[in-house]
């Protein structure tokens, strides 16, 4: 199977070359005014010059690999790009492309340019997990994470690796398509991708997707990588550290006081109560699990199941917190359902076999949930 390095790898011999002959042509010269662009990034003339690099890297990119120009999913993705861009630190013009690739990965070049491919969108289960990932993205470039691990590399300082790509040097072509090489290929170092994740759950919090989908997205790619080993997960490939990263976002969580709740992000355990017919039923995740001829006493008895289900019934719920305890049905402190009930309601210890059952189900669909 190919590798994604040395899928995304080919492009970088181009961009050496590319940006030789024609990058610093004095018309393109980043010692020139800034072209304008949209919103405040036109008054900031770093931001201006990180335009510049990710738009050459991008028409390199966009010359070898398909995009999709399916405009639900480009507007999905600008959708909560443009939820997430508020909560950055600089007011970078965010845009955001698909690449046809059955390959997961994802990545945002300097200037804000925001790829995923089709295979990674396919893997991800809802908005809150494509927001998690696009996160995590942003902050490295708001950050200036592969604009910093040039500058180390290149043993120089950031205020000099501006003065070199500005001026044109010899080595401009290289740091830059070096830059480029950090962001599609997830390059950054242990502590960049730290920081990427911690101040990306941040922004979750802050614009409202769930945040515990930090924490599912990479459960997620670490359980892909137990089954097909051989791939490369994007922005978690070659980073060992991936159970001590979840460990580190799960305890921020907690500190924060946020529960963890990964039935969220991935759309399970999502329970529904239909009392428009002659029978009344509640649901989860589309299978019944309780239910009665209609009544108002059967309808009240539903809502409040669904209410405590709604709060209570979790991914990590161990079986033995379900319980049938004084003719009352309880879920660790809190009761789903007691008498007195309507006649014709299904058994209370039927129901609690029925709640194992569609537990055991989302468990074995993500089974990361219990190992991890």
């Amino acid at each position: 199977m190919i590798r994604i390095k040395t899928l995304f790898l080919a492009v970088f011999f181009t961009f050496l070359a590319f940006f030789t002959v024609t990058f610093f042509e004095p018309s393109l010269s980043m010692a020139a005014t800034p072209k304008n662009v949209s919103g405040d990034a036109a008054l900031d003339p770093d931001i201006s010059r990180e335009i510049e690099i990710g738009r050459k890297a991008v028409e390199e990119i966009e010359k070898r690999w398909e995009l999709s120009s399916d405009p639900s999913q480009l507007a999905r993705l600008a959708m909560i790009t443009d939820a997430l861009k508020p909560h950055m630190t600089r007011p970078i013009p965010y845009e955001t492309r698909i690449i046809r690739s059955d390959i997961p990965n994802a990545f945002c070049l300097p200037g804000g340019f925001v790829f995923f491919t089709t295979k990674m969108l396919d893997l991800l289960h809802s908005d809150d997990e494509i927001a998690a990932v696009m996160a995590h993205e942003m902050v490295h470039v708001d950050q200036k994470h592969g604009m910093k691990m040039s500058a180390k590399s290149s043993k120089i300082t950031l205020a000099a690796l501006a003065v070199m790509l500005a001026s044109g040097g010899a080595m401009a072509p290289i740091v830059l398509a070096q830059v480029a090489q950090v962001a599609i290929t997830s390059g950054y170092t242990i502590e960049f991708e730290k920081e990427a994740d911690s101040m990306g759950l941040d922004v979750l919090i802050a614009s409202g997707y769930s945040p515990s989908a930090m924490v599912t997205v990479m459960e997620g790619f670490m359980h892909e990588e137990l089954k097909q080993p051989q791939r490369e997960y994007g922005i978690y490939m070659d980073h060992p550290e991936s159970i001590e990263r979840v460990k580190s976002m799960s305890e921020k969580l907690k500190s924060l006081r946020v529960r963890l709740e990964r039935k969220i992000p991935l759309h399970l355990l999502l329970t529904s109560a239909d009392t428009s017919s002659k029978r009344v039923r509640l649901s989860v995740d589309g299978a019944e699990v309780w239910g009665g001829e209609k009544s108002d006493a059967a309808i009240a008895a539903l809502l409040r199941a669904k209410a405590v289900l709604d709060e209570h019934f979790q991914m990590e719920l161990p079986p033995y917190d379900l319980r049938v305890e004084s003719n009352a049905l309880r879920l660790k402190n809190a009761t789903i359902a007691q008498p007195p009930l309507p006649e014709d309601m299904q058994d209370l210890s039927a129901f609690r076999e029925k709640l194992l059952a569609a537990l055991a189900r989302a468990q074995k669909t993500r089974p990361a949930t219990r190992y991890f």
